[in-house]
């Protein structure tokens, strides 16, 4: 990047964390709003008076059986925060419009370009990866243990948003990304230029999800995992020793999926920025947070595991800014 990152004290009231700001990039984590754990105790108590489940304060999932109308507005309030914050950093223009997905655990990636801007609907594609170009747009991608990875190419000034549950890093929704990212290219990415030796290195950053500690999985999910990773040129017992523990039961295991997000980017040359929580930086895992343990995160296991039948989703964003 041309520029150092700004330093930020971030607070748990905010409904989101701001992870990287340059002048080319913003990239947010958004958050419940409120601390669930409190939430979760006071939906045990109503549990028998059929009151509905806790969706914190920021809820951005329309799918969860939530107020659409209340989905909505924290979608606005999202999108008005973001150009607030930006105002007050000194920025001439503002984030036009948040683009979301109707995210289907596949490897299906949407570019949001000109033509696609021309032909919008109310009703989100279905896929699992956004890519642009564009600047002033916003990328999102929802979770609730799910790994949401943002990407940046300083090369091409393009900037990608994935969703990767076991899955879609199965299926290849990161290589699927990485391959959309190439078809742009800047000359600074052409073999035929002079200036190769002067491209960078793509940068990626892993928000909020649920890390090995608390992800309990079957053995065939592992091995439909390890069979992904081989199709893609991975070594499948080398990943095993990476992003599998033991489990007291045979036939379970403990899964790490942002190491293995990791190694997939690591596989396309792409490196993972470590990120910082109030002056903490995790030395056990690239991403930004456990969403099982940290209560400020929605977690659909932590919600399963309580009883509930529903739980919000939370948001990872990259914005291209128009420097």
């Amino acid at each position: 990047m041309t520029s150092n990152p700004i330093t930020l004290n971030i607070s748990h009231k905010k409904p989101f964390q701001v992870l990287a700001h340059t002048d080319e990039i913003l990239i947010i984590q958004t958050n419940a709003g409120v601390d669930l754990a409190a939430a979760d105790t006071q939906t045990a108590a109503n549990k028998q008076k059929g009151q509905n489940n806790s969706y914190g304060c920021f809820n951005l999932g329309l799918h969860v059986n939530d107020d659409p109308a209340q989905v909505l507005h924290n979608r606005a309030q999202l999108l008005s925060l973001i150009n607030e914050y930006l105002a007050q950093q000194n920025k001439d223009s503002g984030v036009e419009a948040i683009y979301w997905l109707s995210q289907i655990h596949s490897n299906q990636v949407i570019r949001i370009e000109d033509e696609y801007l021309d032909n919008l609907s109310l009703i989100p594609p279905a896929a699992d990866a956004l890519v642009t170009a564009k600047p002033n747009q916003a990328l999102a991608i929802m979770t609730a243990d799910c790994v949401p990875i943002v990407i940046y190419d300083p090369n091409s000034q393009q900037v990608a948003a994935i969703h990767a549950g076991w899955q879609g890093l199965a299926n290849g929704v990161v290589f699927e990304t990485y391959k959309e990212l190439n078809k742009f290219k800047s000359p600074a990415t052409n073999p035929a230029s002079e200036d190769l030796l002067d491209t960078k290195p793509m940068q990626a950053w892993i928000g909020a999800c649920i890390t090995q500690a608390c992800y309990e999985v079957s053995c065939e999910v592992v091995d439909k995992l390890l069979l992904g990773c081989e199709k893609m040129g991975m070594k499948a017992e080398d990943i095993r020793s990476q992003i599998v523990a033991e489990h007291e039961e045979a036939n379970k295991a403990w899964l790490d999926l942002p190491k293995l997000a990791q190694l997939q980017l690591k596989q396309l040359d792409i490196s993972v920025e470590r990120l910082t929580t109030l002056g903490y930086e995790s030395k056990a895992s690239p991403a930004l947070a456990c969403s099982y343990q940290d209560s400020k995160y929605y977690s659909y296991r932590r919600k399963t595991h309580l009883g509930e039948a529903n739980t919000g989703r939370m948001a990872l964003l990259i914005v291209k800014l128009n420097s």
